[in-house]
């Protein structure tokens, strides 16, 4: 269990940050996460569909499609203000859980459940591209019959709990301890079953991020890095990274997304 409760907020930003000073660099636990501006966050990120987020999803969709999922249980952990990681997974999921820990995210995604916003149809019909997506004729209906948002921190994840898992910027995101994103990775990878299919993304070279008015503390994170804290516990894993064309904000290299499955 988590000494201190961990958010699943991503990794984005609403302005452009100035140097951090070391005052800024909190551990997960001296963050305000309650006050994280869910709707500057959507605004900033997720308004309109870039082309990284598309080639993430487009990628995580054809992994998910291939891996012969049916009737699982599925987990999004950090889900902070965006579903299309839940989307993802969404035609495969007897049960999905949307797990987070920051109260204002917590409150957006219980307005999603039961009919999500048209902002997400276009990442739903990047999904629908492939005919594993385009069988599903109601994505609304079905996130409303499977989907429940949970309260949770990631450094409290039960383990061996689910079938298939998303983790997307969350673990670069919640802190500016490198111990802290390791162990954040290392709790998903042990809440999925041996040989489950995952996918995670992260942030390389983020020094931190602003959503609204607020700072909020990243790992600055090299692709070995990502690897590294990844492999132990999984198989199978291809990594691929995704350059900012243009950048979502100034502070970061890339978008890392990384796609493989859980060791025994």
């Amino acid at each position: 269990m988590a000494l201190t409760p961990a958010a699943g907020s991503g990794c984005g930003a609403s302005s452009t940050p100035s140097p951090p000073t070391q005052s800024e660099r909190p551990a997960n636990s001296e963050v305000e996460w309650d006050s994280f501006d869910s709707h500057a966050y959507l605004r900033h990120n997720y308004s309109a569909l870039r082309a990284d987020d598309r080639e993430i999803l487009c990628r995580t969709r054809d992994f998910f499609a291939d891996a012969e999922l049916s009737d699982v249980r599925c987990v999004d952990v950090g889900s902070g203000a965006n579903l299309y990681p839940a989307l993802s997974l969404l035609p495969f999921a007897r049960a999905m859980d949307l797990c987070e820990w920051s109260a204002s995210n917590v409150g957006w995604l219980r307005t999603q459940i039961d009919g999500y916003d048209e902002l997400w149809d276009p990442y739903w019909q990047v999904c629908a591209e492939h005919p594993a997506y385009s069988a599903l004729a109601d994505p609304r209906g079905r996130l409303a019959q499977v989907g429940r948002v949970r309260k949770a921190s990631v450094f409290d994840l039960p383990r061996r709990t689910w079938d298939a898992g998303t983790m997307f910027f969350v673990a670069c995101s919640i802190s500016a301890d490198r111990a802290e994103f390791q162990r954040a990775v290392g709790r998903f990878l042990s809440a999925l079953q041996p040989g489950s299919p995952f996918a995670v993304a992260f942030m390389l070279g983020s020094r931190g991020y602003h959503v609204g008015q607020r700072w909020f503390p990243a790992v600055e994170l090299q692709r070995v890095d990502v690897v590294a804290s990844i492999a132990l516990g999984a198989y199978d894993l291809n990594v691929h990274e995704v350059p900012p064309t243009p950048p979502l904000r100034d502070g970061y290299l890339s978008m890392l997304l990384a796609t493989g499955r859980t060791r025994g």
